[in-house]
């Protein structure tokens, strides 16, 4: 007998209850596959502390979109792309020098690895760069760098865009832009030379999109969402620990890249050419 001959033969009354029971079912599936939009609008985010309000760089005309703490000199360096270019920043954003790149496109994220060892992201070719910015460089050759394939080239505004060093493990992470978020991790040997990529889903990460990351020394990973104007902290197992709301008005100031100080302090920049600098509120440096 076919469910529909099954079914047609059923007293009303028992249909009724097999009914329930169906959407019951229906609706547990519901939840258990499809709940992460319902967990991320319970997520509570937190108000930042504003260090320096939002403020823009003259020296950079437009697309500013990465950003990196060198630790060894105390200084920030910038890169944009449309010109493809790198500038090294004080903290409060004056521009001591650019670097142009030559053969370079789409950069995205910068992140500084050791000395004057640098890697940055090129977003839509999917490729993952490694050089040297010298004390008393004004230019970078394409073909100088070490380059490594991330894999299949991104979409249009929807390919790698952030990328971060964790000298600890001596990793590199990185993501795409869009759903599903998915972190790469790519170990450099004692020569800094990038071995193969692993990758880790992160289902929890609830933002709209996913403009830069740092990672701290505590393991913990700092997620830039410019869609959702909020900054998420995730441990190493890719759960949630924090949220932040950015203080910012979105029309003026477009967050695309992140970094963060040894005294905590998150620095932030963003289209077109806009520095700020938060703390968390229960930081009391």
């Amino acid at each position: 007998m076919s469910f529909t001959q099954y079914w047609s033969k059923t007293p009303s009354l028992s249909r009724s209850k097999w009914a329930i029971l169906m959407a019951l079912c229906g609706l547990g599936l519901f939840f258990l596959f499809v709940k992460s939009p319902f967990s991320c609008l319970e997520r509570t985010a937190e108000p930042l502390k504003e260090i320096l309000a939002p403020t823009a760089i003259p020296e950079i005309s437009k697309n500013l979109s990465g950003l990196t703490w060198n630790p060894e000199t105390g200084t920030l360096f910038a890169v944009t792309n449309r010109p493809e270019r790198i500038y090294e920043l004080s903290l409060n954003g004056k521009v001591l020098r650019s670097v142009n790149l030559r053969g370079f496109k789409d950069t995205e994220g910068i992140s500084h690895i050791a000395g004057t060892l640098f890697a940055l992201v090129e977003e839509r070719k999917s490729v993952l760069c490694i050089f040297d910015i010298t004390s008393d460089a004004t230019a970078i050759e394409h073909k100088d760098a070490l380059r490594l394939n991330l894999g299949k080239k991104g979409e249009k505004n929807k390919g790698f865009e952030g990328v971060s060093y964790d000298p600890v493990t001596r990793t590199l992470y990185t993501m795409r832009e869009g759903k599903p978020f998915v972190r790469l991790a790519i170990p450099l040997d004692e020569h800094f030379r990038p071995g193969s990529v692993m990758s880790k889903p992160l289902p929890e990460l609830c933002v709209k999109d996913v403009a830069s990351l740092v990672h701290d020394p505590d393991g913990s990973l700092w997620i830039l969402s410019e869609a959702s104007a909020q900054v998420v902290q995730l441990d190493q197992d890719g759960s949630e620990l924090r949220r932040f709301d950015l203080p910012i008005d979105k029309k003026k100031f477009q967050p695309e890249g992140i970094t963060r100080t040894p005294d905590g302090q998150m620095i932030v920049v963003g289209e077109p050419n806009i520095l700020a600098i938060y703390a968390t509120i229960d930081d009391k440096k």
